[in-house]
């Protein structure tokens, strides 16, 4: 009897610290089984602006001529638009005028465009600027300048590296209820084809939309009489 006592004490041992020593593994702030925590990261590991490159930039980076910015206006509550800084160093504001931004942060930038907009068309502006992709060496803009029933008529300026589709370029220009987008203009040396933007951008038609060119000329018609809706 006495025998069989210590052979079973023995192997109660065995069973009890193996299941110890597993819970010992555990840290006491996070339950068994979980995953291990991630580090949370830290104002160095988060970059400031993924540019379309892949590289990050820094909001402290200068912007130069031929940069693609995206601008937004928190009281517009509408999504960003984005331009290029043509090789004067300036950025055109879709019709509410011209902002010399080069060599400016973008933080300084926002400061420069905000002032400007609530000198004369905004009672507030708050400005947020993202680099969306630095110029590689000296780069020429493309202009299209868009035109007709929209809220924000003016050029519009792209690269070769960022290009520029009709749908992009109309949508940035604020098309209105009034705006008949089923017959947009568009005007290339000298010859002039109508394109259904409607289609492209509400029936998922990407294939009747095309990349602009440096000159091209956009004209959004008003919408006649209609009666009810489509």
């Amino acid at each position: 009897m006495r025998s069989c006592l210590l052979i079973l004490s023995a192997l109660g041992t065995l069973i009890i610290q193996p299941t110890a020593s597993a819970q010992n593994t555990v840290p006491s702030n996070r339950p068994a089984g979980s995953a291990a925590a991630l580090p949370m990261p830290t104002e160095s590991t988060i970059p400031s602006t993924a540019s379309a490159t892949g590289t990050t930039v820094g909001r402290d980076a200068k912007l130069t001529p031929g940069d693609q910015v995206s601008i937004t206006i928190e009281e517009d509550r509408e999504p960003g638009t984005k331009t290029i800084v043509t090789d004067q160093g300036t950025i055109d504001l879709n019709g509410l005028g011209e902002v010399r931004v080069a060599g400016l942060s973008a933080p300084e930038a926002e400061s420069v465009v905000g002032r400007h907009l609530m000198k004369d068309f905004y009672h507030k502006a708050t400005v947020r600027m993202t680099i969306v992709q630095k110029a590689v060496g000296a780069i020429r803009p493309a202009k299209t300048v868009l035109a007709g029933k929209v809220g924000r008529p003016g050029p519009q300026y792209f690269t070769a590296a960022a290009p520029l589709k009709l749908s992009e370029a109309v949508i940035q220009a604020g098309p209105t209820l009034y705006s008949d987008l089923r017959k947009v203009k568009l005007t290339r040396k000298g010859q002039t084809t109508v394109h259904d933007v409607r289609a492209m951008t509400k029936d998922g038609r990407t294939e009747l939309d095309l990349v602009l060119q440096d000159g091209d000329q956009i004209y959004v018609d008003p919408v006649g009489i209609r009666f009810g809706s489509d």
